[in-house]
Protein backbone atom coordinates (compact mmCIF):
# COMPACT_ATOMS: atom_id res chain seq x y z
CA UNK A 1 0.00 0.00 0.00
CA UNK A 2 1.33 3.44 -0.86
CA UNK A 3 1.94 5.78 1.99
CA UNK A 4 -0.85 7.39 3.65
CA UNK A 5 -1.82 10.79 2.32
CA UNK A 6 -3.44 14.06 4.70
CA UNK A 7 -5.34 16.65 2.68
CA UNK A 8 -5.09 20.12 4.14
CA UNK A 9 -8.15 22.66 3.17
CA UNK A 10 -6.65 24.16 0.19
CA UNK A 11 -5.71 20.69 -1.61
CA UNK A 12 -9.88 20.20 -1.42
CA UNK A 13 -10.59 23.26 -2.29
CA UNK A 14 -8.11 22.89 -5.29
CA UNK A 15 -10.33 19.54 -6.15
CA UNK A 16 -13.59 21.23 -5.42
CA UNK A 17 -12.96 24.18 -7.72
CA UNK A 18 -10.93 21.90 -9.91
CA UNK A 19 -7.78 24.55 -9.67
CA UNK A 20 -4.35 23.76 -10.17
CA UNK A 21 -3.20 20.88 -8.35
CA UNK A 22 -6.42 19.27 -8.86
CA UNK A 23 -5.30 16.51 -10.94
CA UNK A 24 -2.78 15.49 -8.17
CA UNK A 25 -6.05 15.18 -5.22
CA UNK A 26 -7.99 13.19 -8.04
CA UNK A 27 -5.10 10.58 -7.80
CA UNK A 28 -4.84 10.11 -4.61
CA UNK A 29 -8.58 9.29 -4.24
CA UNK A 30 -8.89 7.31 -6.64
CA UNK A 31 -6.24 5.13 -5.08
CA UNK A 32 -8.09 5.46 -2.16
CA UNK A 33 -11.11 3.93 -3.60
CA UNK A 34 -8.85 1.32 -5.16
CA UNK A 35 -7.52 0.49 -1.77
CA UNK A 36 -3.96 1.37 -2.77
CA UNK A 37 -3.90 4.06 -0.10
CA UNK A 38 -5.52 6.14 2.64
CA UNK A 39 -6.20 9.37 2.33
CA UNK A 40 -6.86 11.35 5.98
CA UNK A 41 -8.25 14.76 6.92
CA UNK A 42 -8.18 17.22 9.78
CA UNK A 43 -11.94 17.95 11.22
CA UNK A 44 -10.73 21.48 11.04
CA UNK A 45 -10.50 21.05 7.30
CA UNK A 46 -14.18 20.09 7.30
CA UNK A 47 -15.01 23.60 9.37
CA UNK A 48 -13.54 25.39 7.37
CA UNK A 49 -14.67 24.41 3.85
CA UNK A 50 -18.07 24.34 5.54
CA UNK A 51 -17.43 28.29 7.02
CA UNK A 52 -15.26 28.98 3.47
CA UNK A 53 -18.20 28.10 1.18
CA UNK A 54 -21.02 29.85 3.78
CA UNK A 55 -19.48 33.29 3.60
CA UNK A 56 -18.66 32.93 -0.04
CA UNK A 57 -21.37 31.33 -1.87
CA UNK A 58 -24.49 30.45 0.97
CA UNK A 59 -25.95 27.48 2.46
CA UNK A 60 -27.41 25.91 -0.88
CA UNK A 61 -23.90 25.65 -2.47
CA UNK A 62 -22.19 24.67 1.49
CA UNK A 63 -24.88 21.59 1.19
CA UNK A 64 -23.39 20.47 -2.31
CA UNK A 65 -19.52 21.06 -1.25
CA UNK A 66 -20.35 19.30 2.25
CA UNK A 67 -22.03 16.52 0.42
CA UNK A 68 -19.03 16.03 -1.85
CA UNK A 69 -16.49 15.88 0.55
CA UNK A 70 -18.17 13.30 2.82
CA UNK A 71 -18.30 11.31 -0.02
CA UNK A 72 -14.75 11.14 -0.68
CA UNK A 73 -12.67 8.03 0.70
CA UNK A 74 -11.19 10.47 3.70
CA UNK A 75 -10.95 9.24 6.98
CA UNK A 76 -11.69 12.48 8.97
CA UNK A 77 -9.69 12.73 12.17
CA UNK A 78 -11.69 14.55 15.30
CA UNK A 79 -10.20 16.30 18.14
CA UNK A 80 -8.66 14.11 21.40
CA UNK A 81 -6.31 14.79 24.28
CA UNK A 82 -3.45 13.65 22.36
CA UNK A 83 -4.03 15.46 19.14
CA UNK A 84 -4.76 18.52 20.60
CA UNK A 85 -1.44 18.26 22.68
CA UNK A 86 0.52 17.64 19.08
CA UNK A 87 -1.60 20.78 17.86
CA UNK A 88 -0.81 22.78 20.35
CA UNK A 89 3.13 22.13 20.31
CA UNK A 90 3.35 22.87 16.80
CA UNK A 91 1.21 26.03 17.20
CA UNK A 92 3.52 27.17 19.80
CA UNK A 93 6.49 26.41 17.72
CA UNK A 94 5.45 27.85 14.63
CA UNK A 95 3.95 30.94 12.52
CA UNK A 96 0.68 28.95 11.29
CA UNK A 97 -2.97 29.33 12.03
CA UNK A 98 -5.01 27.16 14.42
CA UNK A 99 -6.60 24.73 12.24
CA UNK A 100 -3.49 24.43 10.34
CA UNK A 101 -1.90 23.48 13.19
CA UNK A 102 -4.50 20.88 13.64
CA UNK A 103 -3.90 19.67 10.31
CA UNK A 104 -0.19 19.36 10.88
CA UNK A 105 -0.75 17.15 14.04
CA UNK A 106 -3.25 15.05 11.69
CA UNK A 107 -0.13 14.40 9.16
CA UNK A 108 1.88 13.56 12.16
CA UNK A 109 -0.49 11.13 13.98
CA UNK A 110 -0.76 8.95 10.49
CA UNK A 111 2.63 10.08 9.28
CA UNK A 112 1.02 10.84 6.20
CA UNK A 113 2.04 13.05 3.43
CA UNK A 114 0.58 16.13 3.80
CA UNK A 115 -0.55 17.62 0.57
CA UNK A 116 -1.69 21.22 0.69
CA UNK A 117 -1.25 24.77 -1.19
CA UNK A 118 -0.58 26.52 1.95
CA UNK A 119 3.29 28.32 2.18
CA UNK A 120 2.55 28.52 5.56
CA UNK A 121 3.23 24.97 5.89
CA UNK A 122 6.79 25.86 5.19
CA UNK A 123 7.81 26.81 8.53
CA UNK A 124 6.94 23.04 9.45
CA UNK A 125 10.40 21.41 9.53
CA UNK A 126 11.17 17.89 10.43
CA UNK A 127 9.13 14.57 10.54
CA UNK A 128 6.23 16.48 8.41
CA UNK A 129 6.45 15.24 5.07
CA UNK A 130 4.50 17.63 2.84
CA UNK A 131 3.68 18.32 -1.33
CA UNK A 132 2.43 22.07 -2.06
CA UNK A 133 0.25 21.99 -5.00
CA UNK A 134 0.98 24.63 -7.56
CA UNK A 135 -0.55 27.77 -6.16
CA UNK A 136 -3.67 29.19 -8.74
CA UNK A 137 -1.32 31.33 -10.76
CA UNK A 138 0.93 29.10 -11.87
CA UNK A 139 3.77 26.37 -10.88
CA UNK A 140 5.41 26.65 -7.23
CA UNK A 141 9.07 28.47 -7.36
Amino acid sequence: MAEAIVLDTSACVAFLENEAGAEIVEACLLEARLGQTTVHASFATLTEIEYVTMQERGAADTAIALAKIKAWPIQWHHTDDALCGEAAKIKAAHAVSFADAFVAATALRVNGLLIHKDPEFGAIRGNLRQRMLPSKTGPNP
